[in-house]
């Protein structure tokens, strides 16, 4: 027995054929799950593109129509041919003050850009002299122009301090800031 070889007995193993044939067709059928989920996502995304590319097409429209609008109204109302080198006097509750248009109009959308921007130019309230009239506190519009004028030559990283006035005008010049859009 020492010497004896063992004698081998055949094992019975799959084909290797038959387990990758199998293994193949798994991963075939999941490459084509993968195709088509692939290709609808493809589609979802493309149909998206397409929508956000109309959306933005009628905003684009929109724009263009306001834009038309804001024309009309200043031909009809005030002064197309402005710029925000325009010296403007304010007669700010009996106090003129003088003020670059550009200076008053750099924040867009507030009541006091709308106010200055030359489209309500005809429709303004003037004094005797022709001056621009503001039934207003001077001290506290004085105090906004002061401001606008320091947010004009301000870095975005370093804007000024909201405009102060003494403790009993306080409650004008915060009405004054909302009045004006800038709160």
């Amino acid at each position: 027995m020492a010497n004896t070889p063992r004698k081998k007995t055949p094992t019975k193993a799959a084909p290797a054929t038959a387990v990758t044939s199998v293994t193949m067709d798994d991963l075939n059928k999941v490459n084509e799950r993968l195709k088509t989920a692939f290709d609808e996502h493809d589609r979802d995304r493309a149909t998206q593109i397409n929508q956000l590319e109309e959306k933005e097409k009628q905003l684009l429209d929109r724009l263009s129509k306001l834009d038309e609008e804001k024309l009309k109204a200043a031909s009809a109302n005030g002064n197309v041919d402005v710029s925000d080198d325009d010296f403007l006097e304010i007669n700010a509750g009996s106090k003129v003050i003088a003020v670059k248009r550009g200076t008053l109009t750099q924040l867009r959308g507030s009541r006091l850009e709308a106010m200055f921007s030359g489209r309500w130019d005809k429709e303004l309230v003037r004094d005797s002299n022709g001056r621009l009239f503001l039934d207003v506190n001077s001290d506290c519009f004085q105090a906004i122009v002061d401001y606008m004028n320091e947010l004009a030559i301000s870095s975005e990283d370093d804007p000024p301090m909201p405009p102060t006035v003494d403790d009993e005008l306080r409650h004008i010049l915060s009405h004054q800031m909302n009045l004006f859009g800038l709160t």
